[in-house]
């Protein structure tokens, strides 16, 4: 039986109060401040960390999945997301020529990636603060006004008219008494870098070894395009999970000269590895682990492991992978990416079949490119698009929260649309309703629809083609 104790009452001092409180940094949080501040809300936003960017730059996962064309090359995702990579081109911190379809992965160089976050929300207007946790809310019978927080300022409140959680592990909506979703195990990564790594020569490897290369992994990607993306556009992708049938992986496996799992860590051999050739760093990840990160015991167990097993790593690059022989271990993440937990219920959900199929929806709010499994493995993208609706962000019981991580939203499977194109479109939706439903002084739940729709077309948000906006009233 676990043993209880009882807080005491106390009084907190009022730190602000805001229109639009956003709790988390990550592509999702920003793209919400962003966004809100654009429309006019007085905005904060909460981070944990002493950066922005999230997982994509707290645990290294600088590259971003390409969700934003669809099979016959349409860019069907604008908005903040498009921003970003424009404004990491602009810098020389990813590659130049990323409008492509052909193109699974966009890398990016992580410090530039921070800095133009940081210089997004400033401009704006938005107040951030970092190093903060939130640990708890501030309710009036279901309707949340805000959250309590802790920092070296000691426990202070935010109030809010209409809170958007970005936390990724649906925080504010568990801490709020929303239904929620929780199956562990889930699935999380220790991800590295390492330096002085030669690509043309492991490019090469692939080219005179086509029976090494695994192109029904990951996203669908024959050895020709990969090659392309290398020479032509300096990116690198190896799919990850490739590593699994590499001979040049297996076979050192089955000689004892690396192996595939160790205490809660998985898939050492996945070898997923992501780079673009300005920044002179390979993103490596191979480490996964399938428990509950939301016990942090085990979270805790799981990632010291990890970064004991880096340098094992590291060193079977070395001595096997071509084009590694000298490389070093430069950067590992300062924390574990973790790839879902819990997520809402609200009631509907997004499914896979909605995805495949091209779902629309009355309650749009972005679209994306529609994607199914490949029956040889690995992702195919068809030449359409399915909706993402406003519904699936809106937690039960609870009033003025939206909920805009791809990874904690109402979808089935969970995690269904939790990349980081995803999360721009659920963060500037979720970001444009709240400054709406604040503006208006209605709930988050009974906003206008059309307004914030409107609203996202003034922001570049694409919500489908001039047919389909016609249908909504929108044209």
């Amino acid at each position: 039986m676990t043993k209880m104790i009882t807080e005491p009452e106390r009084t907190i001092p009022v730190l602000g109060e805001v229109d639009v409180l956003v709790a988390g940094a990550g592509v999702a949080g920003v793209a919400a401040a962003v966004a809100a501040a654009r429309v006019g809300a007085k905005t904060m936003l909460v981070e944990r960390m002493g950066f922005l960017g999230g997982v994509a730059a707290a645990a290294l996962m600088t590259s971003t999945t390409n969700f934003m064309f669809t099979g016959d090359g349409r860019q069907v995702v604008k908005g903040i997301a498009e921003e970003v990579l424009d404004k990491l081109a602009e810098r020389g911190a990813t590659s130049p020529d990323w409008r492509t379809r052909a193109l699974p992965q966009f890398p990016f160089d992580q410090e530039a990636f921070r800095v133009v976050l940081i210089e997004m929300i400033q401009d704006a207007g938005v107040e951030t603060l970092v190093e903060t946790w939130i640990s708890d809310v501030i309710k009036e019978g279901n309707v949340l006004k805000g959250v309590v927080i802790e920092s070296k300022s000691g426990r202070q409140a935010i109030l809010s008219k209409v809170c958007v959680d970005a936390t990724g592990d649906a925080d504010l909506a568990a801490r709020a008494g929303a239904p929620c979703r929780d199956t562990p195990p889930d699935s999380g990564s220790l991800l590295f870098q390492m330096r002085n790594v030669d690509l043309d020569k492991t490019v090469a490897y692939f080219e005179e070894h086509p029976e090494e290369w695994q192109q029904y992994c990951d996203r669908v990607t024959p050895l020709e395009d990969f090659i392309a993306n290398w020479r032509e556009r300096g990116i690198f992708h190896l799919p990850h999970g490739g590593g699994r049938n590499m001979r040049l992986v297996q076979d050192a496996i089955a000689r004892g000269e690396y192996i595939r799992e160790k205490g809660l860590c998985k898939d050492l051999d996945v070898f997923g590895m992501f780079a673009y050739r300005e920044s002179g760093a390979v993103l490596i990840n191979s480490c996964n682990f399938r428990i509950d990160h939301l016990d942090i015991r085990t979270h805790s167990q799981a990632e010291l492991e990890a970064r004991r097993l880096v340098p094992l790593t590291a060193e079977f690059l070395r001595t096997h992978m071509p084009g590694f022989e000298n490389a070093i271990v430069s950067e590992t993440a300062p924390m574990v990416g973790v790839r879902y937990t819990r997520w809402i219920d609200a009631g509907f959900d997004l499914t896979a079949q909605h995805v495949s199929e091209g779902a629309r929806f009355d309650d749009v709010i972005g679209v994306e490119t529609a994607f199914a499994d490949h029956p040889k493995g690995g992702v195919l993208h068809p030449p359409r698009t399915h909706d993402i609706p406003y519904r699936i962000m809106l937690p039960q019981n609870v009033e003025n929260l939206i909920v805009a991580s791809g990874k904690s939203v109402s979808t089935n499977p969970r995690g269904l649309i939790r990349g980081q194109v995803s999360c721009y479109v659920l963060g500037q939706a979720g970001g444009v309703a709240a400054a709406v439903a604040a503006r208006n002084g209605t709930t988050a739940r009974d906003v206008n629809i059309r307004e914030v729709q409107r609203e996202l077309l003034r922001q570049n948000v694409c919500l489908g083609e001039p047919d389909r906006l016609a249908q909504l009233g929108l044209a």
